[in-house]
């Protein structure tokens, strides 16, 4: 059911991109959309706060950060976010018939992590869409836990923030390890994932010789809230 929520959610996004209207208005109901029935058939709910320190209409650039444990960390920061969010995704994922027109159209931003020149070009275009006024999500871990925990920062979305001033927003999601983990397939149903949306870092006073600086702030910001007890985000 994932895959035909996924390919039904494809076809709609083409759609939108070939009629009139405000397409990136409707693209972000249809992402909403198919958050909502990916986590409802799991039956996961979602415990979330600080929801309100997202700058919304702040006319600056935008990065969310997000740990990356699970495939599933995207609809929940779409659902908790409610605004234009777009993850910056591997190359490899354009391949996928269907997935891949779709997040062309979806204004997503691909990376390519083997090619040095390509990679620039694409932090290019992450820029542009940021100013056009979309929300980019990344990993700074680059990749999916497998445990839990939160893995090495790469540090080219530091520089990709600094270069565009952007405000970056770390969000730290929790338990959701244990609805799928890594590159297991395993699913687990009724679950509850706990995400705080941690305050605000502006990086408008942040010179490229201070990227090491940005991500230990943003590190350290999420791991602070990893290590606080999942009772104690629930209050």
């Amino acid at each position: 059911m994932t895959g035909v929520y996924t390919f039904i959610a494809a076809c709609h996004i083409a759609v939108v991109r070939v009629t009139p209207g405000n397409t990136r208005n409707r693209i972000d109901k249809l992402l909403r959309r198919w958050s909502r029935r990916l986590l409802g058939l799991l039956n996961v709910s979602i415990n979330s706060r600080g929801a309100e320190k997202f700058p919304h209409n702040s006319g600056r650039p935008v990065i969310v950060m997000s740990n990356h444990f699970s495939l599933y960390d995207i609809p929940v920061s779409i659902l908790v976010l409610e605004t234009s969010l777009r993850m910056m995704a591997k190359k490899e994922l354009y391949k996928i018939p269907f997935m891949g027109m779709a997040l062309r159209l979806g204004e997503f931003v691909s990376v390519d992590r083997h090619n040095h020149e390509q990679s620039i070009k694409d932090l290019e275009k992450a820029k542009q869409v940021m100013v056009s006024g979309i929300s980019l999500w990344v990993a700074p871990e680059g990749t999916r836990s497998r445990n839990g925990t939160l893995g090495k920062f790469k540090r080219g979305v530091f520089h990709l923030a600094i270069d565009t001033k952007a405000i970056v927003v770390p969000i730290v999601i929790k338990n959701i390890h244990e609805v799928q983990s890594g590159n297991n397939m395993d699913l687990y149903l009724n679950q509850e994932v706990f995400v705080e949306v941690c305050d605000p870092v502006d990086t408008k006073d942040f010179e490229i010789s201070q990227r090491a600086e940005l991500l230990e702030q943003i590190r350290h910001k999420m791991q602070s809230v990893l290590d606080v007890g999942s009772e104690k985000m629930a209050k």
